[in-house]
């Protein structure tokens, strides 16, 4: 009875960790399903093509005109390796340290979160900076996207320096429902999220959820009532402790989720494997994912920095 006790020990311990590793994980908030189209994929990569329009619907006069689709930018999603672990040694399990294993499986799986949701983030706190380019040469949130069809606009914009107000949050508003597609035409872009770090929680709740406007003595009706979905992301970088500084975006939610993607290759897993001779069972965590965005009409960022 003693041997069958101990022989093997962390395979007795896997099923335990196991559950304890993803209790943990589960419970943690998440904004990658939240903003991201999320799915899984059995492809050792993905392509998404952004695909242009056909231009005006003209009057028949007799002949149907034929027109062209031209096909813009290509985003490949390969998906990199992720892994961590920790050890258990038998004489922690020999002297039931309980209090110090469930700990490990608790921490492995707090690891496995804050990594996809920094990089879930990065997107956005790098939406300005021309290091991190898209598909199109430009990074997310830029004054000057270009377009390969020959008839369209040379450069559209989704960046502004504008400061969260009511005032800025209508002028951003105005502009992207006056967002252009690769001929011209007006595309029928709706922002209804509003998605801020933490440094502007509370003046984007009074901006969306006030009847009246704010700081005013006129008593008007505020037009922002009730329009925007609040999203708050504590991984968003401020980059300044004043609140009007901090960059802020606005997203059509709609357009966001076919043009926002989240791949996981290889879901979260966890496993165990035991050394024989050092008395150490180790166990890890691997996940193999990718995310980007194919194009950029769902979202317009200000950056008043």
């Amino acid at each position: 009875m003693t041997t069958a006790r101990y022989e093997h020990f962390g395979k007795l311990l896997e099923p335990g960790l196991r559950e304890i590793f993803y209790e943990q994980f589960n419970q943690i908030p998440s904004m990658i399903g939240e903003l991201y189209n999320q799915t899984t994929t059995d492809n050792p990569y993905e392509e998404d093509v952004s695909i242009g329009t056909l231009g005006e619907f003209p009057e028949f006069t007799g002949t149907v005109p034929y027109d062209r689709m031209y096909e813009q930018y290509s985003k490949i999603y390969a998906f990199p390796e992720f892994a961590k672990g920790f050890k258990i040694e038998r004489k922690l399990y020999d002297d039931e340290r309980y209090n110090v294993i469930n700990k490990r499986p608790q921490a492995l799986a707090i690891e496995a979160s804050r990594r996809r949701e920094t990089d879930a983030a990065k997107l956005f706190n790098n939406a300005f900076d021309s290091d991190y380019e898209g598909p199109d040469g430009k990074p997310l949130c830029a004054s000057d996207h270009p377009t390969k069809s020959p008839d369209g606009p040379s450069e559209r914009s989704n960046a502004g320096t504008r400061s969260l107000n009511h005032e800025n949050l209508q002028k951003t508003k105005n502009e992207m429902r006056d967002t252009r597609d690769d001929r011209g035409g007006l595309i029928s872009v709706v922002p209804d999220t509003l998605l801020v770090p933490v440094e502007l929680e509370e003046i984007a709740w009074e901006l969306i959820e006030s009847e009246k406007k704010v700081e005013t003595a006129d008593n008007n009706p505020n037009i922002h009532y009730g329009k925007f979905k609040l999203v708050v992301w504590d991984y968003l970088d401020s980059g300044s402790d004043k609140a009007e500084n901090c960059p802020w975006f606005l997203i059509d939610s709609n357009y966001m989720n076919m043009f926002l993607m989240w791949f996981d290759r290889i879901p979260l897993e966890f496993a165990m494997e035991e050394e024989f001779d050092t008395l150490v069972a180790k166990f890890r965590a691997y996940m193999r994912y990718n995310y980007g965005w194919s194009d950029w009409p769902w979202i317009y960022g200000n950056d008043p920095s």
